[in-house]
């Protein structure tokens, strides 16, 4: 329990003093997030990348201070790891390590979609097309006593985030490689 605590005072202070990191971001389609999971030798980390606006609602600076409080209370949420993803119980992990980042910074930014007819458009976005765009980016890492046991990993993600929609996943473990996509509806990976 110590080393948690330890690990999640550092994230705090880590957290609050690079809370926005301006960065070159890669293009994101608000909505869906993006996930790496790593298993090796007992050894698990998780990359988590989701999009500003699924997150808090807006993708420009926090400014006033109800941005800026709902900035940090969305920190708050994803530096409790079991808000974010859930291991199973019997594999014996331990957190080793959690991260939080906002990135602020210039990307590109995918809005075009498929409208319920099938036709492809792209929304027009004249009121922000010169602002910042900004992505929270979480890592969690655990140590697990059976790395057996670690048969699927289920995302509660969605229930603290109403604007995510989707998750895509790429994972690796010692048996394999693999991807999926998670929704609200379907928040379970099946490691395979």
């Amino acid at each position: 329990m110590k080393p948690f605590l330890l690990a999640l005072a550092a994230v705090s202070f880590s957290a609050s003093v690079s809370a926005q990191e301006t960065r070159e971001m890669d293009a994101h389609v608000h909505g869906v997030s993006a996930v790496e999971i790593a298993i090796e030798h007992g050894k698990v980390e998780i990359n988590l990348l989701s999009p500003g606006m699924d997150i808090v609602g807006f993708e420009y600076a926090a400014s006033s201070a109800e941005d800026k409080n709902t900035v940090e209370a969305a920190i708050r949420t994803m530096l409790m790891p079991e808000n974010i993803v859930s291991l199973p119980e019997a594999a014996g992990c331990r957190l080793t390590e959690v991260l939080v980042h906002l990135h602020s910074g210039d990307h590109a930014h995918e809005d075009g979609h498929e409208d319920e007819h099938g036709d492809e458009h792209d929304d027009e976005h004249d009121e922000h097309d010169d602002a910042k765009h900004s992505e929270f980016h979480a890592t969690y890492a655990y140590a697990c006593d059976d790395e057996d046991a670690l048969a699927s990993v289920s995302f509660p993600f969605f229930e603290y985030f109403a604007n995510a929609r989707e998750v895509e996943v790429q994972y690796v473990t010692e048996t394999g490689a693999g991807t999926a996509e998670l929704t609200p509806e379907a928040p379970e990976l099946t490691l395979e």
